[in-house]
């Protein structure tokens, strides 16, 4: 059974449709086949986040340095994915505009995550084994292969977003993203849940350590997922007049600066909220672990030889991987719960419920009030199982970061599209477009709810009934919208990586790791300050979107 969407492109007299976008399958499975890819995707998010920095404190790493290792992150947000949705949004590839993307950004990251699994393995094919030029070319190889799987994964998860914005119509969206929340709470699930399993054990003819086996089931999972969104998503095929097909790399990155400047206001205070929530993120999902392992290797007492060093490290890594599946599991939770207790734009036109709900904003705006109360209760926590409390119950709001910004930005995004729709078709007079003939909103303050419900959404066939304007509407540059969102998340998560590194060069300058023990007892692990900076961060975003929702 075949069935679809039609694709909506804002492209008027300089793009077409050459085909309509289509799911194939029955459509109870659009939405799952729309958002697998980003199982995989998480999945590996995970596996890094709780394996790659105890990974490179065993090759040799400090802290310091290892914090420096995961400026990767950021650099590849803040280049990967706005320069990847410009070229995407630009394309006229038969294949489509993501597809050729996510299946060439996939087949790096499986390769890279191959060779970071089997560092020492890879190493040893030019060093031989076992003598210290393995040794440095295994840390190398690590450091390598982690800033290929942090570029080829953005690529990968710029195209995967902005595949929803592309098939999916207006009143879809929140239903799509909470469908892409659920599966990546799914992956943060699945990934550290086997971090509680003996995989080498399990499964021998994998690997005979932990991240070699994960390495290999990830990029399975990665490559199955993606291959099952490309084979059954059918882009719309987007044909470029003659005189636009040429356009230089130089003038396709000037858009997005241009992009930068004449966006909705309503999308702007998106923005903002997301570069302080992600300042109290960053460090929380990557050294959760580390933190953890520092607190379970401070409660050894010195004289202890039951345990040695390494197990010690092993250990705390372990109940580290604990903290973050029980945080997954009561992500996915709310994932599959909050969505029917929320409001968006797009549900207001729908059936009444007897079920009381909150508008989105207002819910997004509590999570970083959640966080943040977590963040601080770091000062009361000394034990394995406090700390693994509150990453437990931050998992809340995480489910929220993964969900509502999506969710909220998409809406805006189609909003402005509809509007402009309407407008131009002169089908209703009344409808106040998102962007004056600057591109500006006039009003100095925007409420999210109200700018989405100045329009009127009655009639979503409208998308694909006319010819939008490439200069009103904003689905055309879905995204390069998406690519600035993701800067404004990783400029914070720069500017973490390198006080990370200030922090813990001050408080761990013997570049010790989770297994010290002995004078070091009593001494807070350096992971804890910047968790509680995390707390302000949080709080910054909440009242800023607090007053959004208000």
């Amino acid at each position: 059974m075949t069935a679809g969407f039609e694709l909506p492109l804002a492209e008027g007299h300089i793009q077409h449709r050459a085909s309509a976008a289509r799911i194939l399958g029955p459509p109870w499975a659009h939405l799952p086949t729309l958002t697998i890819g980003l199982l995989g995707v998480q999945i590996l998010w995970s596996v890094e986040m709780a394996y790659a920095p105890p990974y490179l404190l065993s090759l040799g790493l400090s802290k310091s340095a290892m914090a420096m290792v995961f400026l990767a992150g950021p650099l590849s947000g803040l280049v990967v994915q706005p320069v990847v949705g410009v070229l995407a949004d630009n394309s006229t590839s038969r294949w489509g505009r993501r597809r050729p993307y996510m299946l060439a950004g996939c087949t790096l990251c499986a390769a890279s995550m191959l060779v970071l699994g089997y560092t020492r393995q890879v190493a040893a094919i030019f060093t031989g084994r076992g003598n210290h030029a393995n040794d440095l070319a295994a840390r190398w190889l690590a450091v390598l292969a982690i800033y290929v799987i942090d570029f080829s994964v953005n690529a990968v998860q710029a195209v995967d977003r902005a595949l929803l914005v592309d098939i999916l119509p207006f009143e879809m969206q929140a239903s799509g993203n909470a469908w892409a929340a659920a599966m990546l709470g799914l992956g943060s699930l699945v990934g550290f849940f086997v971090g509680n399993l003996n995989l080498p054990e399990l499964l021998p003819f994998l690997g005979s350590s932990e991240l070699q086996v994960l390495s290999v089931l990830v990029v399975v999972l990665i490559v199955t997922g993606h291959f099952t969104t490309a084979v059954l998503v059918r882009e719309g095929v987007v044909v470029t007049a003659p005189e636009h097909r040429r356009q230089s790399l130089r003038a396709e990155i000037h858009q997005i600066f241009a992009s930068m400047r004449t966006l909705p206001r309503v999308i702007k205070q998106i923005f903002m909220v997301q570069f302080f929530a992600w300042l109290g993120w960053f460090p929380v999902l990557l050294y959760t672990t580390t933190y953890i392992s520092d607190l379970y290797a401070r409660s050894i007492p010195a004289t202890s030889v039951l345990q040695t060093p390494t197990e010690i490290a092993e250990e705390g890594t372990r109940l580290g991987s604990r903290a973050l599946f029980f945080s997954a599991i009561l992500a996915l939770l709310t994932n599959l719960v909050l969505p029917a207790f929320a409001s968006t734009a797009s549900s207001k036109s729908s059936m009444k419920t007897s079920i009381p709900k909150l508008p989105l904003p207002t819910i997004w705006a509590f999570s970083h009030l959640l966080f943040g109360v977590c963040m601080l209760a770091t000062f009361a926590v000394s034990s394995v199982s406090g700390a693994t409390f509150i990453i437990a119950i931050a998992g809340v709001s995480w489910a929220v970061a993964q969900w509502a910004p999506f969710a909220l930005l998409a809406e805006a995004i189609l909003t402005s599209k509809v509007a402009n729709t309407i407008r131009d078709s002169h089908l209703n007079n009344e409808v106040d477009p998102l962007l004056d003939a600057d591109g500006v909103r006039d009003a100095e303050s925007v409420d999210l709810t109200d700018e989405f419900e100045r329009l009127d959404m009655r009639s979503p066939s409208l998308l694909t009934d006319n010819i939008i304007d490439p200069e009103d509407g904003l689905g055309s540059k879905a995204g390069v919208i998406l690519g600035i969102h993701n800067v404004c998340i990783v400029i914070p998560q720069f500017l973490v990586t390198i006080l990370c590194a200030v922090v813990f060069a001050l408080f761990d300058s013997d570049g010790a790791s989770g297994g010290t023990n002995g004078s070091e007892a009593n001494k807070p692990s350096s992971v804890i300050y910047v968790f509680r900076l995390g707390a302000v961060w949080s709080f910054v975003a909440f009242m800023i979107s607090r007053r959004m929702a208000q």
